[in-house]
């Protein structure tokens, strides 16, 4: 078994990813309990569902390893709380981007960290349960055709972005281990690239 002082970034990564699969089951799950038509609901739903089972598998390898998971979870109970405290939604438009900003940079970054330390098989593993390609299929009509929604709507992507990549930043800054070889610099700059796109994917890119 590791412990909290002696983890290693294998075993933190293992934690991180359960870390990030539950926080995304609950975040998919509060969205479809906030769906204002049925088939969002469901849908959000069955992403959820998706990303307990990565959870799962998750959990698997950990007993397999002889991993104490839930003492690597707890590394990082907590991170996400400023971010959700200053960027509350108040419409199903901003909740709806609001996960999908943060789903995708956290996504993105979680896929960096399993590369630089040398889990590539981790990496190829880690997704957004399709909650990106849906986003960009639902609102992207509709930020093309309403001026006013998409001037919010920017506003709104690029305080949540700035706030999830300022996390990210602090992040790798504070666990430097588990950035290995990899030039943080340029890894943040990799996930500003990416987070620029999916904001031009759905007419949002000021």
């Amino acid at each position: 078994m590791t412990d909290e002082s002696t983890g290693s970034p294998v075993n933190q990564l293992l934690g991180l990813s359960a870390y990030a699969a539950v926080s995304a089951q609950a975040r998919l799950a509060k969205d479809a309990d906030q769906a204002p038509k049925t088939f969002e609901h469901i849908d959000m739903a069955r992403m959820s569902g998706q990303a307990w089972k990565i959870f799962e598998r998750i959990e698997k390898r950990a007993q397999v390893s002889d991993v104490d998971l839930l003492n690597e979870v707890r590394r990082y109970e907590g991170i996400l709380d400023d971010l959700d405290a200053r960027t509350r939604p108040t419409t199903w438009w901003e909740r709806l981007t609001k996960t999908y900003v943060t789903v995708g940079i956290f996504t993105d970054a979680l896929r960096e960290v399993a590369r630089a330390v040398g889990e590539n098989e981790l990496a190829e593993e880690v997704t957004d349960f399709g909650h990106g390609e849906w986003v960009r299929n639902r609102l992207a009509p509709y930020t093309n055709d309403d001026e006013q929604l998409r001037a919010r709507l920017s506003l709104w992507t690029r305080r949540v972005g700035g706030e999830a990549l300022g996390l990210v930043r602090a992040f790798m800054f504070t666990n430097p281990e588990l950035a290995g070889s990899a030039d943080p610099d340029a890894l943040m700059e990799r996930l500003s690239h990416a987070h620029k796109q999916r904001l031009a994917d759905i007419n949002l890119l000021a």
